[in-house]
């Protein structure tokens, strides 16, 4: 009798015990990729010689199928040894629509529409929001991690301990500890994700990202027509 329930023990433990790590990103990103939408909320901060300091909020549609174009309403802030930066890009599909710092626009227009024809500086702001999706996309706080040296170091609940040995850069890797915590909810979503390890600056970065509203965040509307600046009415600021 004892040892039929010290063999119901051990298969009860190993039933429950946890994936292994690489098998629970991979786990995590595919629930991601299924999901329409989720709302952000996303803090970056690097210490070290040159530290610096990112936020990013707002919501995104993130695997629209069926003909549905991509929507995208983000309000980022950069704090950096130059100064301050702060912005709001609407996308949707092909278009983009931005409120920058850097740019004065006429009276009564309130977005810059980021036209890729007729001047040359939309180029730059649409390459800079396409980088800095990374730092918000659900899918960019774990997926870039080393594989080969992950390791799940503790597990209570939905909440998940990994460490790993580096990050890639620019085809190699940052060598560091990393650390990373995951909280998922009951159908395992992504609720919270804690990164601390090195940046691509060789810093120590730490990025707490918050999601919630998975498939049912709100649609982005597109701005008024009247208060959107052609690119060739925008005054663009140099620092």
């Amino acid at each position: 009798m004892r040892l039929v329930l010290s063999l119901l023990l051990v298969l009860t433990a190993c039933s429950s015990a946890p994936a292994d790590p690489k098998t629970l990103l991979d786990q995590w990103l595919d629930v991601i990729r299924r999901q329409k939408s989720v709302r952000f909320n996303v803090e970056i901060k690097a210490e070290g010689n040159d530290p610096w300091r990112r936020t990013f909020a707002g919501v995104q549609h993130v695997n629209l199928g069926g003909g549905a174009i991509e929507q995208r309403d983000v309000t980022a802030h950069t704090e950096y040894r130059y100064g301050v930066t702060d912005y709001r890009a609407v996308v949707l599909g092909n278009d983009t629509y931005l409120q920058h710092d850097e740019l004065t626009l006429p009276p009564g227009k309130t977005f810059a529409v980021l036209e890729t024809q007729g001047a040359s500086w939309t180029w730059n702001y649409l390459t800079n929001l396409s980088l800095n999706e990374n730092d918000y996309h659900p899918g960019s706080v774990f997926g870039d991690l080393d594989r080969d040296t992950l390791r799940l170091i503790e597990h209570t609940g939905d909440r998940y301990v990994f460490s790993a040995g580096g990050v890639p850069h620019s085809g190699s890797y940052v060598n560091g500890d990393v650390r990373l915590v995951v909280e998922v909810d009951d159908d395992d979503r992504v609720v919270k994700a804690e990164r601390t390890g090195p940046s691509a600056d060789r810093q120590q970065e730490h990025r707490i990202a918050s999601y919630s509203q998975w498939g049912t965040a709100p649609d982005v509307l597109r701005p008024a027509a009247e208060t959107v600046a052609k690119p060739a009415e925008v005054v663009v600021r140099g620092r």
